[in-house]
């Protein structure tokens, strides 16, 4: 049973800070009555006046940048200059979805075996939205944007790591629209079945854990909901023997440890060619040096604490277990150099002689990069493709006709060539197998939570 309520820590010196508390049952039932309401009028305007609307909160949003900024680095941590960029991203992407062509939503005629039909495009409802707190405003903007221009509603419970973002996420939707077109709760885990069990909530969309997923989507099976998941990742890196190993390091050390290494697409496994191992062992040790340590809210530091202590010990505990299962020697170590009672830890690198199955369901959350080597692009393909995970993944060569056959063979949502993986509205984002289902971002994204009817007639 969830607790009523729960103190926020701060991660940079592990001390209490603000107690929040959950909703309750009449809270959640008069949120979803408010928002069924406004749905009934916000899914019939144009898409065009949904966008006037959407501009009205893009313009308060970028009012509060300075804000929102400071905020997700309080509560969760992340270096201020990160923080800013996120926030510029979320402005970016609300541009680009309000300059996007919607004209694959108009009514569509197709030739059928009647003498017409018509292909149209509806919202659901009100959609659930299940946000993490390593990008407490990215995730949580990506996801209700393209429902919102859908004409869907949304209701969006945050992470209790960072409550404060969904408290102002809904102050900010306060008095763009004539109605309520979005609210926050500070939903437990119990709550949520019992607003996914409402038949006034059409759709649930989660960023999370695979265990968060599989609970979640068991609801969405159970009470029948659409739903988009979007869980965890152990995205590998291949570097291939012609690789431009200087800009490979570059790129893997600046891929790993942003956000403190607290990404689902950041690079977990870097798998290398036994021919160029030497080289670019100590390439990378050498670009992991430039990364400063610090207090998140100075401009000058790269990285900060881990977004909770709790994070944290699951990490030391991890690496203990991955010590004991592979042998893995740590060959580097960044010391973190600030308080023991927050959550900071050491950013390391790990070399692993041959790839081990204990590896096939980890993913290491934390500024701690695991090298395994291979003898050749099959065998590097092959584990790549090892893990139960499969969200993004990246490879180096010179030669672009070899990558792109080598990126034809992993298995990923995503397969970048010379760079890091990275979202952008244009493109669908998702993984397969245990990395989750359906996709955000891009044309599929935005079809996510829209239902398809056919009219016909002879």
């Amino acid at each position: 049973m969830s607790t009523q309520s729960w103190k926020s820590i701060d991660p940079i010196t592990g001390a209490e800070k603000e107690t929040f508390s959950h909703v309750s049952p009449a809270q959640i039932e008069s949120t979803i009555s408010e928002l069924h309401q406004s749905y009934q009028a916000w899914s019939k305007l144009k898409i065009s006046d949904r966008q006037v609307v959407l501009k009205i909160f893009q313009t308060k949003l970028e009012a509060e940048k300075e804000t929102l900024a400071k905020l997700i680095t309080e509560e969760m941590g992340k270096p201020i200059k990160e923080s800013t960029a996120e926030v510029k991203k979320c402005i970016d992407t609300i541009s680009s979805y309000l300059a996007f062509d919607y004209s694959f939503l108009e009514n569509q005629t197709v030739h059928s075996i009647y003498k017409e039909s018509r292909i149209q495009h509806h919202p659901l409802g009100i959609i659930y939205g299940i946000m993490p707190w390593n990008f407490p405003l990215y995730q949580a903007v990506r996801m209700f944007i393209p429902p919102l221009l859908a004409g869907n509603v949304v209701l969006l419970k945050h992470s209790e790591v960072s409550p404060k973002m969904g408290q102002l996420l809904d102050r900010l939707f306060q008095g763009v629209w004539t109605e309520s077109l979005f609210h926050h709760i500070l939903a437990s885990s119990d709550d949520t079945e019992k607003i996914m069990a409402d038949p006034r909530v059409n759709g649930v969309s989660l960023t999370g854990s695979v265990k968060a997923g599989f609970s979640v989507s068991q609801l969405a099976g159970k009470y029948l909901k659409k739903s988009v998941f979007e869980l965890g990742g152990s995205d590998p890196c291949l570097i291939l023997a012609d690789a431009d190993l200087k800009a490979a390091a570059q790129m893997v050390a600046k891929a790993r440890l942003m956000n403190t290494g607290q990404s689902c697409i950041c690079i977990k496994r870097c798998l290398v060619d036994r021919s160029v191992l030497p080289q670019f062992l100590e390439l990378v040790k050498a670009e992991f040096s430039k990364y400063k340590f610090g207090n998140p809210s100075e401009k000058t530091t790269d990285l900060g604490p881990l977004a909770h202590p709790r994070f944290k010990v699951a990490l030391k505990k991890q690496l203990e277990e991955l010590r004991k299962h592979t042998g893995a020697e740590k060959i580097f170590s960044l010391p973190h150099g600030q308080t023991e009672n927050g959550a900071y830890v050491d950013a390391e690198i790990y070399l692993l002689n041959k790839n081990s199955d204990w590896l096939r369901d980890q993913e290491f959350f934390g500024p701690i990069l695991l090298v395994i080597p291979f003898a050749n692009s099959e065998e590097g393909i092959a584990i790549a493709n090892s893990t139960e995970f499969a969200l993004g993944a990246s490879l180096w060569s010179t030669n672009l006709e070899t990558a792109k056959q080598v990126a034809d063979k992993i298995f990923a949502g995503q397969v970048t060539i010379n760079d890091m993986v990275k979202s952008d509205m244009t493109l669908p984002f998702g993984g397969f197998k245990a990395s989750g289902l359906g996709r955000e971002l891009g044309v599929d994204g935005f079809m996510e939570f829209t239902q398809t009817k056919v009219i016909s007639y002879s």
